[in-house]
């Protein structure tokens, strides 16, 4: 009797055990539809790790620009400029922009790096921006237009091209502090580098063509903007601030035109 007893609890808790481990068991359309939600959680999550860093970059850029079109109000104004440069031989109310141009780079007569022949630029340099290229570099003895920048393909901001060459009249521009009463006008834009080297121009300036002006930059040969911002491009004005926009050259109050 009692083996028999021992028989059928064996039995039913065999039964009891079966039933556990068969609710217990997954399915392969159970295992399918598990690993299916992990990939959309990854996907979503990845997607908002990417914009978030597009986002960080891109106000990474806007103040470093922010920071430059400072320092170029400092070099403008008469008062406040500590060192012009070469720009010093004009007199103390003149200035060229590319002096300005070397100060940020620190080439040419800014060279503080010694008898290196090639330095390279680290992260966070005002002249970088954070979501262009990182490989940078800069020669002694020469100026931007002239290849201290190297490889100019990379280079990704350049400055307003009007305000170094009018477009009419040959030779380089001087400016004075005058221009700081124009603070519309663009100084700093987010460039293509590699596009503008690939067409044979300098990647350190530029201009777009601007409608009702016949000047050298009408045909848009000197125009290479860079979207990278969310389609949208970043520009520093003289006035000190930075906006963005997806149709730059449509913008009323961006004053494209002005040349000193």
């Amino acid at each position: 009797m009692n083996r028999r007893r021992h028989i059928l609890c064996s039995q039913q808790r065999r039964r009891v055990r079966d039933a556990v481990d068969a609710r217990a068991a997954f399915t392969l359309l159970e295992v399918l539809v598990v690993i299916a939600v992990i990939a959309v959680l990854l996907g979503l999550l990845s997607s908002a790790l990417s914009a978030s860093r597009r986002a960080g970059l891109n106000l990474r850029c806007i103040s470093q620009m922010q920071g430059v079109a400072f320092e170029f109000r400092l070099f403008a104004d008469d008062f406040t400029a500590r060192s012009r440069g070469e720009s010093e031989q004009l007199g103390p109310d003149r200035f060229y922009i590319d002096d300005f141009q070397d100060s940020m780079y620190r080439i040419d007569e800014y060279w503080d790096a010694g008898p290196n022949a090639l330095v390279p630029y680290r992260d966070r340099e005002p002249m970088m921006c954070p979501a262009g290229p990182t490989d940078l570099s800069r020669r002694p003895g020469l100026t931007a237009f002239q290849g201290a920048l190297w490889p100019p393909k990379n280079v990704s901001l350049a400055f307003n091209r009007r305000l170094w060459r009018d477009g009419v009249n040959p030779g380089i521009t001087q400016l004075s502090s005058r221009v700081l009463s124009y603070p519309n006008t663009p100084l700093l834009i987010d460039v293509d580098g590699e596009k503008a080297v690939a067409a044979g121009h300098e990647s350190s300036y530029m201009a777009p063509p601007v409608s009702g002006i016949a000047d050298l930059y009408a045909t848009g040969q000197y125009w290479y903007p860079s979207m990278r911002h969310g389609n949208r491009l970043n520009v520093a004005f003289i006035g000190g601030h930075v906006a963005s926009s997806q149709s730059p050259l449509t913008e009323p109050s961006w004053r494209w035109d002005y040349v000193p």
